[in-house]
């Protein structure tokens, strides 16, 4: 049951647009991630995200390609909200959660090693992280960073 986490895209800065909505370049990289798993076959059933508006940008070109085109906010996935009560409530079987640091960070750290300070992964804007769980608790099966994918436009 793979379960897929998102950093959003790189956003405009605060002082641009207090929302922080992608930038071009940010929008890019999400879409060249997302067309790269697309094309090596990756679906999801759905793509939940912060409701922060970089999140849910991120989150809509993702299921564009991956999904249904929907998105689905969700509580909980906030910059530094805690950790193991959401880690409790986690919809597996091919889920994707577009959020934010440290909260990303700690919880696949969290989830990986049930220490969320353990620092696993060092995610960046537009990277992907699945993590799997098998009989004996979760693992990271793989991660991809938006500069891998830049020859897969």
């Amino acid at each position: 049951m793979p379960i897929y986490f998102v950093q959003h895209g790189l956003a405009v800065p605060e002082e641009v647009d207090p929302n922080r909505p992608l930038s071009a370049d940010g929008r890019k990289e999400v879409e060249s991630v997302a067309t790269h798993l697309r094309k090596v076959g990756l679906s999801v059933k759905q793509v939940c995200h912060s409701g922060k508006t970089r999140a849910k940008e991120t989150a809509q070109i993702l299921s564009g390609q991956l999904g249904d085109g929907n998105v689905h906010e969700v509580p909980g996935m906030n910059p530094n909200d805690p950790v193991v009560a959401f880690a409790a409530g986690l919809k597996g079987d091919h889920t994707m959660y577009v959020g934010h640091l440290p909260h990303l960070g700690k919880l696949v750290s969290y989830l990986v090693s049930g220490n969320e300070n353990a620092g696993v992964v060092k995610f960046v804007n537009g990277g992907v992280v699945c993590v799997e769980r098998d009989s004996t608790g979760y693992h990271i099966e793989w991660y991809l960073m938006p500069s891998l994918c830049k020859d897969h436009r």
